[in-house]
């Protein structure tokens, strides 16, 4: 069969393509990167502070005990009080209201706040750029809808798109290694690819979506539009001041033996309109859970219908798993990390194309081989503050800016192969800091982590002391002249 694209659009589309990735590559780069990793948000919580207990059961009693000790801390009752059920995942109870949390002990007594800063940082950096909320959703959420735009238009240029998906000419000019891999990599993973724009355009475009639907049918009522799409709050009027937690489990375990509850939330705790929901995943569905609602007493009061109600409703709150790999257990985390970090290489091998086919190099090489490797040296070193207790967000934006800076202002000097042992040197300083911080004896998903690190320092050093035994003494110089990124 035929392309349906005569060579001229063929042309035109390529060169659009090429003018789209430019523009896009380092914002979109930072955006793959950190959400590779923040795909593992859970584990790297149970990381940053490993010493607390841990345990995937909970209790009635815990509930309450916990509850009534969190409401007395606070000064004013919260609207909402936001109960974090244990899970396998994440094996704690928190609480949250107003801005402060607290883990739950088994005994249902308070212990420690959170200390999630770097975990937060990351999910941060992949959400909204570190922008004020508002204008960063809007930024990535846009980025999301140029990343489909730009995978679509890519597709469309390649003519031999069957012929050449196992094309790799890893002996040829780095021009062409660099093309084939870019290739191989955005079309295999185009469909994922394609996932992760969409959903991502619409976490961040969803304010903008709201408030113009909102003017265009609710005469600009925004809550309205919400209730319409999501379903609306309930009123309760006569509560009794206390919450039976144990009769409202034994009631959501009798509505839904199949669910598995993961948050509790009270709302207007302590007044005669206080009511619970319980939010629960499904086995088989992508939803985030379906809610269902209690009053004080334990008594139902019917659910959302997130889980059957209509599609459009069941779609938009399917969208975080499908955007995060959260609903197959550590085998789809794992293969988002993978595709998150592939889309990351291809946007890196997009620009490594431009840059091997000009006959020189400048300090475009420089400030890009710097935001290459500076981003996950800066993620790393954060880490660090962030374990000692340092400002973690002013050491990622300050090294940020130097690495690139100083690697175009150092033309051969700070390049590819010094920056790839520099954040080689930072991962293996990073499990250490964490080991003398916490210990050695830890959880098997920290151990895991700081094994993570090790190996992947490993796998950026091996190639260098290999080139360093194949090559003379002299050419391995800090000067000495280096390629694109590999």
């Amino acid at each position: 069969m035929s392309w349906p694209l005569r060579s001229a659009q063929v042309k035109r589309l390529r060169r659009a393509h090429s003018v789209l990735g430019l523009t896009l590559a380092g914002l979109l780069y930072v955006i793959c990167l950190s959400g590779a990793l923040a795909v593992f948000h859970e584990a790297l919580e149970r990381w940053e502070q490993p010493q607390l207990p841990e345990s995937p059961t909970y209790s009635a009693p815990q509930l309450a005990h916990a509850v009534d000790r969190f409401l007395a801390e606070t000064a004013t009752p919260p609207d909402e009080l936001f109960v974090a059920l244990p899970s396998a995942s994440l094996p704690r109870m928190r609480l949250s209201a107003d801005g402060h949390e607290r883990y739950v002990t088994s005994s249902g007594t308070l212990d420690a706040a959170p200390a999630d800063s770097w975990t937060h940082l990351l999910v941060h950096l992949h959400t909204v750029l570190l922008l004020p909320e508002t204008a960063g959703l809007i930024v990535t959420g846009s980025i999301g809808a140029l990343l489909c735009a730009l995978i679509l238009n890519g597709l469309l240029s390649h003519p031999n798109l069957v012929k050449d998906l196992f094309r790799w000419r890893r002996d040829r000019s780095d021009a062409l290694h660099h093309t084939d891999l870019h290739n191989r990599l955005g079309v295999w993973g185009s469909p994922f690819f394609l996932m992760f724009g969409l959903t991502g355009a619409f976490f961040g475009l969803i304010g903008v979506l709201v408030a113009a639907g909102a003017e265009r049918w609710f005469d600009g009522d925004r809550d309205a539009l919400i209730a319409s799409v999501y379903g609306a709050d309930i009123q309760v009027v006569g509560a009794p001041p206390q919450i039976d937690f144990q009769q409202t489990l034994d009631e959501m375990a009798r509505l839904a033996p199949d669910a598995t509850p993961i948050y509790l939330m009270i709302h207007r705790p302590g007044t005669e309109r206080q009511f619970v929901e319980v939010g629960a995943t499904l086995p088989g569905r992508l939803i985030y859970s379906e809610i269902y609602r209690f009053d004080a007493s334990g008594t139902p009061l019917g659910h959302q219908g997130l889980s059957d109600g209509p599609l459009a409703r069941q779609i938009a709150y399917s969208v975080y798993r499908l955007h995060f790999g959260h609903f197959g257990g550590w085998a789809s985390k794992l293969l988002y990390g993978v595709l998150g970090l592939a889309l990351a290489w291809v946007c890196v091998s997009g620009v490594n194309i431009w840059l091997a086919r000009r006959d020189h190099r400048s300090v475009v090489n420089g400030l890009w081989d710097g935001l290459v490797w500076g981003t996950p040296i800066a993620l790393a070193a954060s880490a660090m503050t962030a374990l000692l207790e340092g400002p973690a967000q002013a050491v990622l934006l300050a090294t940020l800016a130097l690495l690139p800076t100083a690697a175009g202002a150092l033309p051969g000097r700070l390049g590819p192969v010094p920056l790839r042992g520099l954040l080689a040197l930072c991962l293996v300083a990073l499990a250490g800091v964490h080991a003398w911080r916490f210990g050695i004896d830890q959880p098997p998903v920290v151990v895991a982590i700081n094994g993570a690190l090790c190996a992947s320092a490993l796998c950026l050093t091996g190639p260098l002391l290999a080139a360093r035994r194949r090559r003379p003494r002299a050419t391995t110089a800090l000067g000495a002249p280096e390629g694109p990124p590999a």
